[in-house]
């Protein structure tokens, strides 16, 4: 984003405070996949993401980052991969062998 490269992983410390933000696991983000994300929870999930390799980010650089996302052409449905990518990756969704080789 920006020109900027950001790496997110959630950590077991910012998916208990994400968890308690979201009042839900966050796997329940999804529903019973019938359901989008709001805006809120992505930039929630966003910013705890952030935490465990790029301190110092505030919510407010959060937000930013995510409306530069949306002006470099992306939807807010294209976060949906990214969240996908970010929950493989810090253990909460099962990783394809592609996904484990990258790791």
């Amino acid at each position: 984003v920006d020109n900027k490269s950001y790496k997110l992983r959630l950590s077991v410390r910012n998916t208990i405070g994400l968890e308690k933000q979201l009042g839900k696991n966050p796997i329940g983000i999804f529903g019973k996949g019938d359901e989008i994300p709001t805006i809120t929870t992505m930039v929630q999930i966003l910013y705890a993401s952030l935490q465990t390799y790029q301190h110092g980010i505030t919510l407010d650089d959060a937000y930013d980052i995510f409306e530069k996302w949306l002006e470099e052409g992306h939807s807010m449905t294209d976060f949906l991969a990214v969240i996908i990518d970010v929950y493989k990756t810090s253990g909460i969704l099962k990783a394809d062998s592609k996904t484990e080789e990258k790791n």
